[in-house]
Formats: C-alpha cells, structure tokens, sequence
C-alpha cells in the first residue's frame, strides 16, 4: 500500500454513509410536514373616526424603462410596446381623528411586505397581467407569472405608490360621499371554472361640496387578461380611468372569473358605474374605520399532486412563498371592504355580503377556493397552494 493512502474500503463507507444520510433527509422531506411560524394576531394598524368627511385623491404615472419586465404569464417577458401608461392611484380619507388610505396599482399582485405605511391601508393589485412585473423577490414566483425580481421595478412602483399618496394627502379637503351597489349577471364577467361568481358591481365616488369629482371606486371581478401579452397595459381597468379626477378599480372575488371574447369590456362598466350612482345620496358626514391584521396559512399541495408526493410539494412551497400576508377590513360610510391576499372564488364574494371582498390586496397567497370544491378537486383548485385551510384563515368559510 502506498503510503498515506486512504484505503477502499474506508472511502467506500465512508460514502455509503454519506448517501444513506442523504436518502434519510430526502424520505423525511417527504414524509414529515415541516414546521411554520405562526402569525400575528395583534393589529398592525388601526384608524376609526365619525364626523365630516375629507378627501384627497391622487393619479401617478410609473415610469419604467424602455422594455420594462412584464407580469401576469409564466416565464420571463419584456414588453416591445411600452407606450401606454401605467399608475399608481390612492384616496386619502378623514373623519374625526382617523386617517386611512386605499390605493391600487396598475400590476399582476402585490407581493408581500410591499409597503409599510404609517396609517392603516388597503393596497391592491388591478391584476392586469400585462402590467410592471419583478417587484417580488422570488425566483419561483418569478417563473411562475410576477416576473423576474427586478429591485429598479420594484422602486418604480413604490414611489408612484409614495407620490401618489404624498399628493391625495396634500390635496385633502372637504368631501361628499356617493354609494352604489347593483347585481349585474347581464354584465360583461364570465364563469371560468365549476362554481358561481359574483356579479355585482359596488361603486363609490367622493366629490367635493361644489360637486366636483375627487376620485371613483369601482369593485368588480373580472380578470383583465384581454391585452396583447408582450404590451405594457392597465388592460381593461384603463378604460374606466379616462376623466382628470382617479378611478382606482378593485376586483372583487376574480378567482374563477373571466372576460367575453365576444363584446366590448370596458364601456358597459362605465355606464353601469354613472346608472348605480345616478341617484344615490351625498353623504357629507359619515363613519370610516379601518383595521389591518396580518394572516397566516399552510402551504398545502392541491390533489392534483399524486398522493405520494404531496408532503413534500406542501414542504416546498412552505420554502419557497410566503405563508403570511396582511388582510384589512375597511368601512367607508355604508359599505365594507375586505382585503383578500390572493385571488378568491366567486361563491365566497357571495356567501361574504354585504362585506364587499377585494381581491389582490396586501399581499399574495394564491387562489382562495371553497374547501368542498377543494376536496372534489373541482374549481379552481388545482392553481392553489394553501389548500382548504386558506378560506378558514382569511375568515371566509365558517371552520
């Protein structure tokens, strides 16, 4: 034997061992649910106020580069045509002593942690899936549709969103409150998957004394997908965005929703939003409160997962995503918002009235599916990574 050699046999082991280790972890992976952290349960930001009502409300371009990174579709996408302008909109809002904000921006979903102000806020994503994308720091969610991290967009988007509300809050000043909410199955949306959706469109807008409009608020669920995908667009929600004073647009339950590949999109919107608010009371004083909490779910493979791998898809996603997520109850006058992080089903707009659900807001845990269409596998169930658990944590289905 030479001297100092290692001999076989030991090398041998000592590799056995090392690949017996190695299939311990990967059975274990498998087999054992990993842990997760459990989430806040104390408020994170709070705001109630009764009295007359001030408002101020804002449109901010964001500018990106010449062929910005596009989200809404798997893979990696850069715009050829990015000649239409994308914004960043927000209503600031006062009684009393209470101050809150809700804004929306012109992108797929709004990752999480995106923005942490200093007064409570309801944020939400237009969803349109030709909008800036690589403003969450994932790689797997990259692929998978937000487009690849990308800090210069991600800082883009946050100071329009930052402008946006900085110059609502300069331009505070006396307001009227206009409410509206109206069912419209006859309307534009179409059922995508097994299950109803929720046809109805809320509409609010504040104008100041002399009757000038200060900004509009428009929820309804319809996913905006209806743009060419290598176009930077707002999709359809641009086209109810066309006066001097914002029109932010929310969406509602979109999960299983669509749009008719058969007829114009945006115009019968906007004249249902002027026919819902044609009649409808000034309210120059009026309660508004405001409470965000942050959420927590498990990561759980859908059962389009083979049995065998299902522990370990469910122990990848905890690793790859975000398990928490902010959720914020908003009440302006007579109607209620609740913030959805993820994209609920149409039943549970439904079964949530009169709470009006806004999809795609502070933060991003999927597709939000009833747990019985979950279990049958129905619905949109397969897209989802928080199995049936994520409707009970978001207090959207009685446990």
């Amino acid at each position: 034997m030479v001297p100092g050699a290692v001999p076989g046999g030991a090398a041998g082991g000592a590799l056995k061992k090392a690949l017996f280790i190695v299939g311990l972890l990967i059975v274990a992976f498998c087999v054992v649910p990993l842990p997760s952290a459990p989430a806040q349960t104390a408020p994170l930001r709070e705001a109630k106020g009764i009295g007359p009502l001030r408002a101020g409300a804002a449109r901010v371009r964001i500018e990106l580069p010449e062929h910005p990174i596009l989200a809404g579709y798997a893979g990696h996408r850069r715009a050829r045509d990015a000649t239409q302008p994308v914004y960043a909109r927000a209503i600031v809002l006062e009684a009393g002593t209470a101050r809150m904000v809700l804004a929306s921006i012109d992108t797929l979903l709004v990752p999480p942690r995106f923005w942490n102000p200093d007064v409570c806020a309801l944020v939400a994503a237009t969803h349109t899936h030709t909008g800036p994308g690589g403003l969450w720091g994932n790689v797997v969610a990259g692929w998978l549709g937000s487009g690849s991290p990308d800090d210069d967009h991600r800082w883009a988007v946050q100071r329009a969103l930052e402008e946006s509300v900085r110059q609502a809050a300069a331009s505070l000043g006396p307001a009227r409150l206009q409410m509206g909410r109206e069912l419209w199955p006859q309307g534009p949306a179409r059922a995508r998957s097994e299950g109803p959706i929720d046809p109805e469109l809320v509409a609010l807008r504040l104008r100041r004394p002399s009757g000038g409009a200060i900004a509009t608020v428009v929820v309804y669920a319809m996913h905006p997908t209806s743009a060419p995908h290598e176009e930077l667009s707002a999709d359809w929600p641009a086209q109810l965005d066309t006066g001097e004073a914002p029109t932010l647009v929310l969406q509602g339950a979109v999960g299983n929703t669509t749009w008719p590949r058969d007829a114009p999109v945006g115009p019968p919107i906007a004249r249902k939003i002027e026919e819902v608010l044609a009649d409808a009371p000034r309210l120059s004083e009026a309660p508004i409160d405001c409470f965000a909490t942050e959420v927590s779910a498990r990561p759980q493979a859908s059962k389009s997962v083979p049995w065998l791998f299902r522990t370990a898809v469910s122990n990848a996603l905890l690793l790859a995503f975000e398990h928490t997520a902010m959720q914020t109850r908003m009440r302006i006058g007579p109607v209620t918002l609740l913030g959805v992080p993820g994209e609920p089903v149409g039943e549970l707009g439904l079964k949530a009235r009169p709470v009006v659900l806004v999809g795609l807001a502070g933060g991003y845990l999927g597709y939000v599916e009833t747990p019985e269409r979950w279990e049958q596998g129905m619905g949109e169930s397969a897209k989802t990574y928080f199995g049936p658990g994520l409707a009970h944590a978001l207090g959207l289905w009685p446990q």
